[in-house]
């Protein structure tokens, strides 16, 4: 569940920075450019963030059924 969430933080972090710099943002002699990058690859490096939604959940319903 953490990954899952950093990963999507880590990516409206970026998006949001990218808004803020605007054309400057996408500039690649610009830092902003490799952290859009970065977040963006995040997602895909840790699993895709669909895929650990669903192991999450998954999870989530067993842990339930489990207590019942």
């Amino acid at each position: 569940m953490a990954k899952l969430l950093a990963v999507r933080v880590a990516w409206s972090n970026a998006d949001a920075g990218v808004q803020i710099h605007g054309g400057n943002g996408y500039a690649l002699e610009f830092e902003m450019s490799r952290i859009l990058c970065d977040a963006r690859i995040l997602n895909i490096f840790e699993g895709a963030a669909e895929i650990q939604a669903q192991v999450v959940g998954r999870g989530l319903i067993a842990r339930e059924e489990a207590s019942r």
